[in-house]
């Protein structure tokens, strides 16, 4: 329930920010004036923005002074939830600077797309494209928050146009600052970071051993609650994008939902154990099940709904959920029960830093500590008020133990007062006592045992999961047929292959293969001889390939794509060659029949670039493929080859 109230100050947060940004006065300000003493700046309030439709910004200084700019009165830029991109533009001089290597931040790790054009005197000089929905190594500087190296000479104008989108809300904290001092304040919050994170290691540590001292689930769903929340704020400030799934945005867009669901999921529980909610409040309790289960429906829908109108949906069911909570924990709290009146106490400290959070976000007051740390402090806090609460549970268990072994020594001496038989019924009584502890401690070692067995067979039980898994993952890429890699597997590498080779200014080649008048053999010796055909035809070509990263697959029916990193048109000419020359020489034999079939092959090669789609590779090949069939079939074409002339087989 945490996450849900963050999420909710947060849209608070948003609402303000909004709201302020649309009654600032549009036009445009006089430059900022970069002094030689300013090695940092929030350039939030230097900033202008603008709402644009264009998904393909243009990289004209005059398209981008034509739009209708608003002035941004706050120290960071918030715009609240937006569907459509926004251009941001900060102009500024420089004066007598000394440093002229400075780093431009944009510390929010979770915007979707970023394209950054700078400007000096009105000329274009540097661009950028970043963003979480591009893999993590794509980025100019491997960090957690986007950076940009600047290069600034003094007495110069410089224009920074900022074309972004997010699904998300649209917040854009921007910060300029020579590379020394950057260095220095990046350290600073490192530090603070890891000291917030230390601190909920501790607590973590802290509980699991009383976990396994005491066997109290209480401490194990308070541990679990406390991970989840680390795990909230490592995805929010981008670590786990950097170390954990570089490769895999989507996962980063998604990952804050699911996070949430076991912040909730994990939450519940610890309430239900610590305040004992089932018994004392069954009814609010059945409806926060409810909640529950609709939360976790969400995180499914997210996979195939609009992401804005989801988020829409969790925030309902957050502010339903937390109503229900508040409530019960009141009720809860007036009733006595010391236990809530703690948890009260450490919501309503938590509401108070979320609000000062709130309010320096948004410029009511000033305190940049708490802009960048309030949320991180409030949550401190909860957890340190949660954890009171525990401690609380142990004291009171206690003094309740005390008060009754108290209790029994009253009564054992007012027996021995009354009578002395009554003392050989205690040591009776007693000796019975202590059996039944012996066997309760056997008991309770058996219980430990078993729990022990029943963990080491749930974990044999996972890794035989985690291997079928990998086998069916594995088998989902091939091709049942030919043992070859599907189509599916071709279009995702394509465009990952296409990427890679882009980055390195490789050429990439595409060969499309086709088995020649593969019909007659289906009608003349039957699909089972065309499937064994297929299945000899595949071996053959992929004994030909003799790289690790030369990819083979079936691209449909009697049709093969062959795709050859880093290969110019020579080379895959030579393996086109060697493709029709072994395919027609190979001998088939099948019922007592023997035959050959031959084939055509399309190549192409290319160096990709930021002009071409590599839908493009695919369109040349197949036109090379076609001219082969064209020409007689038997042979292989390249795409330039089609302007000249082709080759023959075995050429």
């Amino acid at each position: 329930m945490l996450f849900f109230r963050i999420l909710l100050c947060t849209l608070l947060h948003t609402l303000l920010t909004t709201t302020t940004a649309a009654l600032a006065a549009s036009g445009p300000d006089p430059a900022y004036i970069l002094e030689p003493h300013n090695s940092i700046v929030q350039l939030g309030r230097h900033a202008h923005y603008a709402p644009t439709q264009t998904q393909s910004p243009p990289v004209s200084a005059d398209a981008l002074r034509a739009h209708d700019w608003h002035t941004n009165t706050e120290p960071a830029i918030n715009l609240g939830y937006q569907s459509q991109p926004y251009w941001i533009r900060v102009s500024f001089a420089t004066a007598a600077i000394v440093d002229t290597d400075w780093m431009l931040e944009i510390a929010n790790s979770q915007l979707d797309e970023i394209r950054l054009f700078v400007f000096h005197n009105g000329e274009p000089l540097q661009q950028w494209h970043a963003g979480d929905q591009l893999p993590f190594n794509q980025r100019t500087i491997h960090n957690r928050h986007f950076l940009f190296p600047l290069t600034l000479q003094p007495h110069q104008q410089y224009d920074l146009y900022l074309w972004v989108q997010n699904s998300e809300a649209l917040e854009v904290p921007l910060t300029l600052a020579t590379n020394t001092v950057y260095v220095e304040y990046s350290s600073q919050r490192s530090i603070i970071d890891g000291v917030f994170y230390g601190i909920l290691l501790i607590i973590v540590a802290y509980s699991f051993m009383l976990y396994l001292v005491l066997l109290d689930r209480t401490y194990l769903y308070y541990v679990a609650y406390v991970l989840s929340m680390l795990l909230f704020f490592l995805w929010q400030q981008g670590v786990l994008y950097q170390h954990v799934f570089p490769d895999y945005p989507r996962v980063q867009h998604l990952a804050p939902s699911f996070i949430s669901l076991l912040i909730f999921l994990s939450i519940a529980m610890f309430f239900r154990q610590l305040l004992a909610l089932p018994e004392r409040v069954p009814k609010i309790w059945i409806c926060y099940k409810v909640l529950l289960i609709l939360h976790a429906l969400y995180c499914l829908l997210m996979l195939v709904l609009d992401y804005q109108l989801v988020i829409m949906l969790m925030v309902i069911n957050t502010v339903m959920s937390t109503i229900l909570a508040a409530s019960a924990i009141v009720k809860l709290a007036y009733g006595g029960s010391r236990s809530a009146q703690i948890v009260l106490a450490g919501w309503a400290l938590l509401l108070f830093c979320l609000l000062f959070f709130t309010a320096a976000k948004t410029g009511v007051i000033y305190s940049d500590f708490m802009a960048d740390y309030g949320l991180r402090l409030g949550i401190s806090v909860e957890i340190l008020i949660f954890s009171f609460a525990l401690a609380f549970r142990i004291n009171q268990e206690r003094d309740e133990k005390e008060q009754a072994l108290e209790q029994v020594n009253r009564e054992r001496n007012e027996r021995i007062r009354a009578q002395e038989q009554a003392l050989q019924n205690e040591k009776e009584a007693r000796l019975a006592k202590e059996a039944a502890l012996h066997a309760e401690m056997q008991q309770t070692e058996r219980l430990q045992q078993l729990v022990a067995e029943r963990t080491a067979d749930l974990e044999n039980t996972l890794l035989h999961l985690e291997k079928a898994n990998r086998e069916l993952e594995k088998l989902s890429a091939l091709d049942g047929l030919t043992g070859v890699f599907n189509r599916r597997t071709f279009d995702e590498k394509l465009q990952e292959i296409w990427i890679a080779s882009q980055r390195k200014a490789r050429p990439l080649a595409l060969l499309l293969v086709d088995i020649d008048h593969f019909k007659h053999v289906n009608d003349n010796l039957g699909h089972p001889c065309g499937d064994y055909v297929l299945r000899e035809f595949a071996a053959l070509v992929k004994n030909l390939l003799h790289r690790p990263t030369d990819l083979m697959t079936r691209y449909g029916g009697e049709e093969f794509a062959i795709l050859l990193p880093d290969t110019p048109l020579h080379g895959a000419e030579v393996v086109a060659a060697a493709i029709v020359r072994h395919a027609a020489s190979h001998v088939y034999s099948w019922e007592g029949h023997s035959f050959h079939v031959t084939a055509s092959v399309g190549v192409d090669s290319q160096a990709p670039t930021l002009a071409e789609d590599f839908a493009s590779l695919v369109t040349r090949a197949d036109s090379a493929l076609y001219q082969a069939k064209q020409q007689g079939r038997n042979r292989w074409i390249s795409y330039r080859a089609t302007e000249r002339s082709s080759h023959e087989k075995g050429s």
